[in-house]
């Protein structure tokens, strides 16, 4: 962890400003039992999500590794294992391609590995203050860098349910798209298992809260009779600086276990202020 803090007063005007960051690893150095695994968190499509183990990150996210989309019936066919067998023989053209990750020539539970930390690398923050003559203006930036978001807010195992826009860039027909699955509900290939379509980056810049304020001057509260008046106006929340798709990539965690887990959480409100406050 480290911060750093600058203060300065030039003429009429005051000024500060501060940053801080803390840089966190965390690695299971041992877990007393004979799998050495702890399972973690579930969730309702398809059990378990997180998991932990001994050597890698606690609650890291735990899943199927994927490689596109199938475009054509001849892929399928060639989406072999070591043992000559197709993997996905259920699989339809636009349908989700599932890496075999212990080469084992069968595409199973067995091939669930990690697809993502939700432990950010980097918390970081930044204020700062100004006082110039009757006016004051202060900001404050946070922030998480380096760490993923399992976007469990989407049910895609239910055929009756809401979707995002993602939907209209989905698979339609051969070079229409590499990511989005095409749109069925007779899934036979399971393309909505948990893999690492559902991890996103989840790091994240936010301009938290930002005021001006302005003071009367003193002679005129010297006639009213009042030591101070001020004025101002805030916002909280104002800016988000994210790549991640979800409502907030600000989630928090109901355990520790559930960290970095979306599941449709109710998002920050962008808060707008217009107050006052006077001293007599």
């Amino acid at each position: 962890e480290m911060s750093v803090n600058w203060r300065h007063i030039l003429d009429d005007m005051r000024y500060s400003f501060g940053v801080n960051a803390a840089y966190n690893k965390n690695t299971m150095t041992y877990i007393g039992n004979e799998d050495k695994v702890l399972p973690g968190a579930s969730w309702a499509v398809s059990g378990m999500i997180t998991r932990a183990e001994e050597g890698l990150p606690i609650a890291y996210f735990y899943g199927y590794q994927t490689d596109g989309i199938f475009q054509n019936q001849a892929e399928i066919f060639q989406h072999i294992g070591s043992t000559g067998q197709v993997l996905q023989p259920q699989a339809k053209p636009g349908d989700v391609r599932f890496v075999d990750f212990n080469g084992d020539g069968v595409l199973n539970e067995d091939d669930r590995t990690m697809i993502g930390n939700p432990t950010p690398d980097w918390t970081v923050g930044l204020n700062g203050s100004i006082d110039y003559k009757n006016f004051d203006f202060t900001f404050l930036f946070t922030g998480a860098l380096g760490h993923e978001i399992f976007n469990g807010s989407q049910r895609q195992d239910l055929s009756y349910t809401n979707r995002t826009t993602d939907i209209l860039d989905r698979w339609t027909g051969e070079g229409t798209s590499d990511e989005v699955p095409r749109f069925t509900w007779l899934d036979s290939n399971n393309n909505y298992r948990v893999s690492d379509l559902y991890v996103e980056d989840g790091s994240f810049v936010r301009l938290k809260n930002i005021q001006l304020g302005y003071r009367l001057p003193d002679n005129f509260l010297k006639r009213i009779g009042a030591s101070a008046w001020r004025f101002y106006v805030s916002a909280e929340n104002l800016i988000t600086f994210t790549n991640y798709s979800g409502a907030d990539p600000e989630i928090g965690a109901m355990s520790s276990f559930d960290i970095g887990i979306d599941r449709g959480i109710y998002p920050q409100a962008r808060t707008f202020r217009l107050g006052t406050s006077i001293t007599f």
